[in-house]
């Protein structure tokens, strides 16, 4: 079978795909070849067809040569003969070839020209198709990523593993028993005192010390001069005077006692630079050394940290024995400034099974002073302080099963207390007016402890403890009538005195006003009592002359096992919270409020109890920073909402493209940002190489530095947060606006929470005094995360509250059923 070959013209691109594709086809042609007799096979007849094809691939790829080399569709066995032609018959053909040569190259370059063309186009097509199908995958949302799971170190493993321990469905031990086993490390001790060889002056004169007189010095020197101790003309002489009484007869040897007499001679100032030099050192610790500072103290709390108790595991509160210093105090402690003595293992009594080893002392030279075995307490080990020679005791922490016990048992006996105070109340109501003095008082100290939440108080000795004042040592001197001279018919009293931890109780009371006297609260009765218990008595007299402490208190057992004054006051502050959120609970308004307002009044309602219980704190310079800072940040995006408003008022009436508009644009900061990263990166590297302590101060001063650059460049960036980096549309200001409000209304709302709480501490009521089930339950009926009112530490400490369910309710039901 022959093949006609033919010149391709055309430049049309050739589908190499659907050649290959057609060699495994049979024509009809072929099997017209084998049905007349042909002695080709079909394999046969295949290959010469696949050879055909082949040479039609070839002649395609080659279509430029063919052009220029016009070889003969036919060529005979005899082509020898023509090159045996005469000469001029080769010249005739050079020059036919010449010109055939011509034509052929400018029909090349026309065919090239028109596929340039087409590829051109095509290329063009293709380009387009991808764009689009790139703008459809881009409008294909993607999928969220996956936020990592955060890994969880020894420490946090071990905390999840206790948490695994439900002590409220474990089986109840005997009455008084604590414990079945115990099994604990001992004590922490302090560091030996490393002596820095800085020595004080004496009438400008420097001193030699010893070791022991150093660190004392030491001591006074790392007192802020201008701090609560130092820095109050109230208490500055009592500290001084205390200090320098135990550093001369406890600390001096008898050489430099009979030097150092004075304390105004004393100059500890070279000692305080050296400190606070060494402050600075510190911080230019690199982030290699803090790691290890961080291994170093979780070994420690791996070492001594945790305790077995009944074959599950529990955290130890304070297991770092307390170190020697200058006695603080609170208040105007008489005992501040007296030195605090290094406690040795000889002095420590451990309490543990014994059953199991006795830990090692650490302390070289040194051992135990006793070991006990005693199930019926709590503590791990205890010892006795020199200040006030009090016992002092290493225990299980917050969030253990010990203190859950008690926290519980506390709180549930405050429960029971709510089907018992209307006869209590009764009782006294009718002491209040009766004939007999001691009588009287009683029932009017009882109405002060459930009204106002005092505390018993007793009587203290000045000279070893701060004045503090409760119901019981009130003085004349305490209350103020009428303090702002309305005359006649007046009936308030201003209470002034030191309570609990030296802080000051100061309250106006109305004993005229509807929440004394409202359902028989007989207000009225008491003022009249407290003036007629003040007559013709001493500021320095008793109100209650004819009543004791003690008298109180079996009073109050009398009438309830287990009833104390503080019983009064967790039962005041846990119904105080019931209350107020149940009437905010029921405004209309309460279901449209969101999650961060209802927080609000939730602390609001914290506050009220904070307030009944005289829980306050002083005011820090740190706390008066912060409110400066929020109210300074308030102010700037109130003048950015406005700028934002003139905007939209520009645009609305310019339009966005009017040549004559002039917007407010963002700044480039990117050079600004680039000097914080080199300064930071500056700073990093000077603390890596830092040797000496000249090299560390300097990276310290140089991080300072750093530090204060990039405080610098977050406050521009917040600056112009508001502004765009070209025009903006309306539709986008509009939005920002939007923004911008909720912006300034969350941090109004920050800053008023700030400023209202800065003076009550509403932590200590929900540490001791409200019951945490109200909480857990407030926020189960209004799907309030658990995070946004108690802390981590307060999901720990009440563990045991988690449980309850949205309709828990703090009354006598819930006490009785927890007392079974």
């Amino acid at each position: 079978m022959t093949t006609n070959k033919r010149r391709r013209t055309s430049s049309k691109p050739v589908s190499y795909a659907e050649d290959d594709a057609s060699e495994n086809e049979f024509t009809d042609d072929d099997f017209e070849s084998v049905s007349n007799g042909n002695s080709r096979s079909r394999v046969k007849v295949k290959q010469e067809r696949n050879n055909t094809n082949d040479k039609k691939k070839k002649d395609t790829r080659d279509d430029d040569f063919d052009d220029e080399q016009e070889f003969d569709d036919d060529i005979d066995d005899d082509d020898d003969d023509d090159f045996e032609e005469e000469t001029g018959k080769k010249v005739q053909n050079k020059k036919r070839k010449a010109t055939n040569g011509t034509a052929a190259k400018k029909a090349t370059a026309k065919t090239k020209a028109k596929t340039k063309t087409k590829t051109t186009k095509s290329a063009t097509t293709a380009k387009k198709k991808t764009q689009k199908r790139t703008t459809k995958a881009s409008t294909v949302k993607k999928p969220p990523t996956l936020r990592k799971l955060k890994e969880l170190d020894m420490a946090d493993r071990l905390n999840a593993a206790m948490q695994a321990y439900l002590w409220w469905e474990a089986p109840t031990l005997k009455a008084g028993e604590q414990w079945l086993s115990m099994e604990h490390a001992g004590v922490c001790f302090a560091d030996d005192y490393e002596p820095h060889g800085i020595k004080m002056k004496y009438d400008g004169q420097e001193v030699e010390l010893s070791s022991a007189e150093e660190e004392a010095a030491t001591f006074f020197a790392a007192v802020d001069p201008e701090g609560m101790h130092l820095g109050n003309p109230k208490t500055a002489p009592i500290f001084i005077k205390n200090f320098f009484e135990d550093f001369r007869n406890v600390v001096l040897s008898s050489k430099n006692r009979q030097l150092i007499k004075k304390f105004e001679k004393c100059d500890f100032g070279p000692i305080r630079d050296h400190l606070n030099e060494q402050k600075i050192v510190k911080k230019a610790i690199t982030d290699d050394e803090r790691k290890r500072n961080k291994l170093n103290r979780q070994q420690v709390m791996f070492q001594y940290g945790y305790a077995i108790v009944d074959g599950h595991m529990e955290k130890v509160g304070n297991y770092n024995m307390e170190p020697p210093g200058t006695f603080r105090g609170r208040g105007e402690h008489p005992k501040m400034g007296k030195l605090k003595q290094r406690v040795w293992p000889e002095q420590v009594a451990l309490n543990l099974s014994d059953s199991v080893a006795v830990p090692r002392c650490t302390v070289r030279g040194h051992s135990w002073g006793e070991v006990r075995h005693d199930p019926n307490v709590q503590f791990l080990a205890a010892w006795k302080e020199n200040i006030n020679n009090q016992d002092k005791y290493m225990q299980l922490a917050a969030q253990s099963s010990f203190k859950g016990k008690s926290d519980r048992s506390k709180y549930s006996k405050a429960a029971r207390l709510c089907g018992k105070i209307g006869d209590i109340r009764a009782s006294y109501n009718k002491k209040l007016t009766s004939k007999d003095k001691a009588d009287r008082q009683m029932g009017t100290a009882m109405w002060v402890i459930d009204r106002l939440a005092l505390r018993v108080g007793g009587e203290k000795d000045t000279d070893e403890e701060a004045d503090t004042v409760g119901c019981c040592s009130l003085r004349v001197e305490h209350l103020h009538f009428d303090p702002n001279n309305e005359g006649a018919g007046n009936m308030e009293i201003e209470l002034e005195f030191l309570g609990k931890d030296s802080m000051l109780f100061k309250q106006t009371i109305d004993f005229c006003s509807e929440l004394y006297n409202l359902n028989n609260g007989m207000g009225e009765q008491v003022y009249k009592n407290l003036k007629y218990f003040c007559k013709k008595k001493k500021d320095s007299d008793d109100v209650f002359d004819s009543l004791t402490p003690q008298l109180l208190n079996q009073h109050l057992k009398e009438i309830m096992v287990g009833l104390t004054a503080k019983v009064f006051r967790t039962y005041n502050a846990s119904k105080t919270l019931q209350d107020e959120l149940r009437k905010t609970e029921q405004k209309n308004s309460w279901k449209k409020l969101t999650i961060a307002e209802k927080v609000v009044e939730y602390n609001a309602a914290n506050r009220e109890v904070a307030i009944l219980c005289n829980h306050q704190k002083s005011v820090s310079k740190a706390q008066e920073t912060s409110l400066g800072n929020i109210s300074e940040k308030l102010n700037i995006l109130k003048k950015q909402r406005t700028i934002l408003r003139d905007t939209l008022k520009k645009l609305k009436k310019m339009g966005k493209d009017d040549k004559k508009l002039k917007v407010p644009l963002k700044e480039n900061v990117k050079k600004m940002d680039e000097k914080v990263k080199k300064a930071l990166e500056q700073a990093k590297r000077m603390k890596d190489s830092a040797k000496t302590n000249e090299e560390k101060i300097a990276a310290s001063m140089a991080d300072e530095k750093a530090k204060q650059l990039r405080k610098d460049f977050s406050a521009k960036k917040f600056e112009q947060n508001h502004l765009w980096d070209k025009i903006p549309t309306a539709e986008q200001v509009e939005k920002r606006i939007v923004l911008w409000n909720s912006k300034i209304s969350k941090m109004e709302l920050d800053l008023k929470h700030k400023d209202d709480n800065k003076e009550v501490s509403l932590g200590t009521s929900k540490i001791n005094y409200m019951d945490p089930r109200i909480s857990v339950a407030f926020c189960k009926r209004n799907e309030i995360p658990i995070e946004k009112i108690f802390s981590r530490t307060l999901r720990d400490k009440f563990n045991w509250a988690m449980a309850v369910p949205p309709y828990w309710e703090f009354n006598v039901d819930k006490g009785n059923e927890d007392s079974l």
